[in-house]
């Protein structure tokens, strides 16, 4: 070939290339727009299941590439704030109880109202109980309810009639159903209660405290004092379960958020408190200890039932660059009928906080599903008689309850001691974070 038929040859060759370079049957399709999703990866696989592929069965409708990612009970503040520090918030995220007040709080929230308003319009009245955690002391709402979890007690009825001990509706029902247990020599350590950094550990605390009728702000919100006979009786009612009644397996402060669940599910523990997971395992798997399983409310203290709530909510950021995307994307979800699926794949899990969606025929399916239902309605929220404050939430966020457990049972302090400490950590708290 000649120099100059080799030079033709490039040419032409270089000319192909660009002309397929600007062809439309080669050109790289383009990028999907993406949304960025964060969701609380429960201990049942099929709710968890459920939700996403409503979530990428709305992106497809909508041409949108979902970028889901997933925390777990443990980690989920930790990731928002490691989010906040690092400017990299999704669009849309499901936030815990103590979430909306602490990033409301921290101007992160996205003013959801209209969107509160028009899902009360589809499904009906949010429980009173729901309302301390999405809306905010002016009457805006920076999130929506999603669902409950609510703790329950969780009773093995075959070793209870056993030991001759009744279902406790009392939290010293409670101390005695296990020394019960424990002196009948039907099992050494009945009751699985861990009071470590965990949803466990603090929201069972919260139960035991409101139920006594303790508290640590008023009903302004502001801080009053832990240092007072209502909150040492609490303490010692923790502490003892451990250290005088042994009742409860020596290595339980070490147990991870599934501990508990794993103790009950292998017959290691007579009874504990626990969202409706371990049910779900019960039933999915029909393990034998199922018709010997109950799921109650949890007890009363001399204050009546005030209990714990972990609601789960969705908000928007206000980073997102997605907004009327995030809300729709809400709004499907929350839809009655994609509500109504997400709701039959929870297996009891998951409590609606709309009336309309409450009234599913689902909820009278046994006896443990009826008490799930209902377990709600006694709700109450960090800084109770108070309002839900982005300070109180800081109290439940930075494990100053549970810490004060482990001061006493794991360190040996005295509880004076430990309540001297814990009382210096949340006026640190209410000193530096709002507490209105």
């Amino acid at each position: 070939m000649t120099l100059l038929a080799r030079g033709l040859s490039i040419v032409l060759a270089a000319l192909l290339l660009l002309a397929g370079a600007g062809s439309p049957a080669l050109a790289q399709p383009a990028q999907k727009p993406k949304i960025r999703v964060w969701l609380l990866r429960t201990y049942v696989p099929d709710a968890n299941h459920a939700l996403e592929d409503s979530i990428k069965r709305w992106a497809t409708s909508k041409n949108l590439d979902p970028v889901i990612e997933y925390f777990t009970f443990d980690d989920i503040e930790t990731k928002y704030v490691a989010a906040i520090e690092t400017n990299a918030l999704p669009d849309v995220g499901q936030l815990q109880t103590i979430g909306p007040a602490r990033y409301r709080g921290m101007g992160r929230l996205l003013d959801l109202t209209d969107l509160a308003n028009e899902l009360v319009r589809v499904n009906g009245p949010m429980l009173e109980s729901a309302l301390p955690v999405v809306r905010a002391p002016d009457g805006r709402f920076h999130a929506v309810p999603f669902n409950y979890i609510t703790d329950m007690q969780f009773i093995r009825t075959d070793l209870f009639r056993k030991a001759g001990a009744k279902v406790p509706t009392t939290w010293e029902e409670v101390r005695e159903a296990a020394r019960l247990i424990k002196a009948k020599g039907v099992m050494e350590y009945p009751l699985g209660q861990s009071w470590n950094r965990s949803a466990d550990g603090y929201g069972v605390f919260q139960a035991l405290l409101y139920s006594h009728g303790g508290g640590w702000a008023d009903e302004q919100g502001n801080y009053t004092s832990i240092m007072n006979d209502t909150w040492r009786a609490v303490v010692r009612w923790a502490s003892e379960i451990y250290l005088k009644d042994k009742t409860v397996p020596p290595d339980a402060m070490s147990w991870t958020g599934f501990g508990n669940n794993e103790a009950f599910l292998t017959g290691k523990i007579a009874f504990t408190f626990n969202g409706p997971s371990i049910y779900y395992v019960l039933e999915k798997e029909r393990r034998p200890i199922l018709k010997d399983t109950l799921m109650a409310i949890k007890p009363a203290g001399p204050a009546g039932r005030n209990h714990d709530v972990l609601l789960l909510s969705w908000t928007v950021f206000s980073s997102s660059k997605q907004v009327d995307a995030a809300k729709d994307l809400i709004r499907f979800v929350m839809s009655t009928d994609e509500a109504k699926k997400y709701m039959q794949q929870s297996w009891g899990q998951m409590v609606p906080a709309f009336e309309r969606l409450r009234q599913d025929p689902y909820w009278q399916k046994n006896e443990s599903y009826r008490a799930v239902l209902e377990a709600p309605k006694y709700a109450r929220t960090p800084g109770w008689p108070g309002p839900l404050t982005a300070a109180a939430a800081e109290v439940v966020a930075t494990h100053v309850l549970t810490d004060l457990c482990a001061r006493v049972i794991v360190d040996g302090w005295d509880i004076e001691k430990a309540l001297e400490e814990a009382d210096k950590r949340i006026k640190d708290i209410y000193a530096n974070v709002p507490s209105r």
